[in-house]
């Protein structure tokens, strides 16, 4: 998301300016060649870096952010390891609450299953490759009469016939928006979950996102092929860096923003985009 729009910003900006100022863009205009039709080969070449960019978003983002999470989890100190808590709500009315899960082996670790406030399950890991979910080192917890827990029963390994995970999106849930393909974010937008609006978010910022070659070629092209007296190369080139640096500062505010439902996150991320294309439209369109 940030190295192929830059370097493609950069390596535009360059090619563009010193065609300008050789003198081979007025050549070509010369013999017939408008502007617009010499930037063909560049939106070719930006619209294969937008394939690019969703591609990296469905297929190698994830896995890679998914085995840097994983590799963080198993090797930092106990000190600097994260305590976070998920929670997955399944059909039968019942919750699991659990500490972490791993997609390869299919684990969640420190699990409570929540079947109802009187009675709750505990166990040390719950495994799904087996035909009915195992739970390992479980503990049975129900309330009595005057409302403590106790144990009731417990168990090294046990069977869980009626924990079924009905839903294959459900266990979608354990893995964080920001990991997940985009094929799977359009499925997890539709669904009435409470995580609708993060599934949203992140869809539309991994739809956006690569379209910023596209962009930028479209923002440059009318000032890097003005011919002029005065070389101001070096100001288009801070400005273009600034801007860069803007856009993606913004992305970043507008997606806590639309995760957090102050913005709708179709309005937070494609209103950079339009707006880009709003201010610029005027200018390209009288190359």
């Amino acid at each position: 998301d940030l190295f192929l729009p830059l370097a493609f910003l950069l390596s535009t900006l360059k090619t563009l300016y010193d065609f300008s100022t050789h003198l081979e863009l007025v050549a070509l205009q010369a013999a017939g060649l408008s502007k617009k039709r010499l930037l063909l080969p560049l939106f070719a070449f930006a619209a294969l870096l937008s394939l690019l960019g969703y591609a990296n978003h469905e297929w190698v983002a994830p896995r890679a952010g998914l085995a840097a999470d994983q590799f963080y989890t198993s090797y930092s100190t106990k000190s600097r390891k994260r305590q976070i808590v998920r929670l997955i709500a399944l059909q039968d009315g019942s919750h699991l609450v659990y500490q972490q899960y791993t997609p390869q082996t299919r684990e969640f670790f420190d699990v409570f299953w929540l079947r109802s406030a009187t009675d709750i399950w505990t166990m040390k890991t719950l495994t799904l490759t087996t035909p009915f979910p195992l739970g390992r080192f479980a503990d049975h917890l129900i309330r009595d009469a005057e409302g403590l827990l106790i144990k009731a029963d417990s168990f090294a390994e046990r069977a869980f016939e009626d924990l079924l995970f009905q839903d294959p999106t459900t266990l979608h849930q354990t893995i964080p928006c920001e990991h997940r393909p985009i094929s799977t974010l359009l499925r997890d937008a539709r669904l009435p979950t409470p995580e609708q609006c993060c599934a949203k978010t992140h869809l539309h910022h991994k739809l956006s996102l690569p379209l910023l070659p596209l962009i930028a070629l479209y923002a440059l092209a009318p000032f890097s092929m003005t011919f002029s007296r005065q070389r101001r190369g070096f100001l288009l080139a801070a400005l273009s860096l600034f801007a860069f640096i803007a856009v993606m500062t913004l992305y970043e505010s507008l997606m806590i923003l639309g995760e957090n439902q102050v913005l709708s996150p179709e309005l937070a991320m494609w209103s950079p985009l339009v707006l880009l294309l709003l201010v610029f439209l005027r200018k390209f369109w009288s190359l």
